[in-house]
């Protein structure tokens, strides 16, 4: 027996964890029939912790409206804007956004904001909108927040890293996904928490994974030095390359070390998800390759 762990990011309005759960299984049936393959588990092995309420607080809001106002307006805490600035500023270099794109989008109170500016980080997140198909500014804000508030809240990060724990602490190998947020959390705890050198995890998936954003995986190594998690047999890494939230190159020189020796982590940056979500989850979850890898590591097991 198996069970596959899903660690999720931000929760859609009104959703919880059924809801969230039901998501993601109807993504992986959805995966496996597009590989022609037949699930080696059953919905009942399908564990989910829930942490959806923690990230509604992060970004201050319950509608997505309320936490969006929050984001542009910039009326964050000083270390919490400089985060989110960082953020915005790789992903204004990954899309090359000329000054042109930003000035179609800028309001007149922002017209030519300087870089460092909240003006400018207003006028990259609408440039997201309008020239990125299928991303959303305000997915950039919030996952950047989310992601803030995990890394620099040790008690509310020791309350998620435990919820997580618990599931793993089950028993029986674990396949591990994480998408979005939960990327970054799963492997914080399983590169982290106390209780990882006793579980046995032979795939780790991550998918539109924050964790190649430079403010992220520098908050990352003050926490622990990063390498590929002792308990973790294969690492996959999907991204589609428009997924903002995935840009920043392979996690390996980007995130983890590499060389002669050290754990490799096979990424798999072709994936093309729909224009309209190339950051969701379902859309990532239903790609072929999961199911592949899944069965792939679990028959060679």
């Amino acid at each position: 027996m198996v069970n596959v762990l899903i660690v999720h990011g931000r929760s859609r309005p009104l959703f919880g964890p059924v809801e969230m759960r039901e998501q993601w299984l109807v993504a992986l049936d959805s995966a496996f029939a597009g590989a022609e393959l037949t699930p080696p588990f059953t919905d009942e092995e399908v564990k989910l912790p829930w942490y959806g309420d923690a990230l509604t607080h992060l970004v201050g809001g319950v509608t997505r409206g309320e936490a969006e106002r929050v984001s542009l307006s910039g009326d964050l805490p000083h270390d919490e804007r400089a985060f989110v600035l960082a953020v915005v500023e790789q992903v204004a270099e990954a899309y090359r956004f000329t000054q042109e794109q930003l000035d179609a989008v800028a309001e007149p109170a922002d017209e030519r904001a300087p870089r460092g500016s909240w003006g400018y980080v207003r006028n990259v997140l609408g440039a997201v909108d309008r020239f990125v198909p299928g991303m959303s500014g305000a997915t950039v804000a919030f996952v950047a927040r989310e992601c803030f508030g995990y890394l620099t809240d040790a008690r509310l990060r020791q309350t998620i890293d435990d919820g997580v724990a618990s599931v793993l602490d089950a028993g029986g190998p674990s396949v591990v996904l994480g998408h979005s947020l939960g990327a970054v959390i799963a492997y914080h705890v399983l590169r982290a928490h106390p209780s990882a050198a006793s579980w046995d995890v032979p795939l780790f998936v991550t998918m539109g994974a924050p964790l190649a954003w430079r403010p992220v995986a520098r908050a990352l190594a003050r926490l622990e030095t990063p390498r590929v998690p002792a308990c973790v047999g294969t690492w996959v890494n999907a991204r589609d390359p428009l997924d903002a939230v995935a840009i920043g190159g392979r996690l390996v020189g980007a995130f983890l070390p590499g060389g002669p020796g050290l754990p490799e982590v096979l990424e798999e940056d072709g994936i093309v998800n729909p224009d309209d979500g190339r950051h969701a989850v379902e859309y990532y979850l239903a790609d072929p390759l999961v199911a592949t890898r899944i069965d792939e590591v679990l028959a060679a097991g």
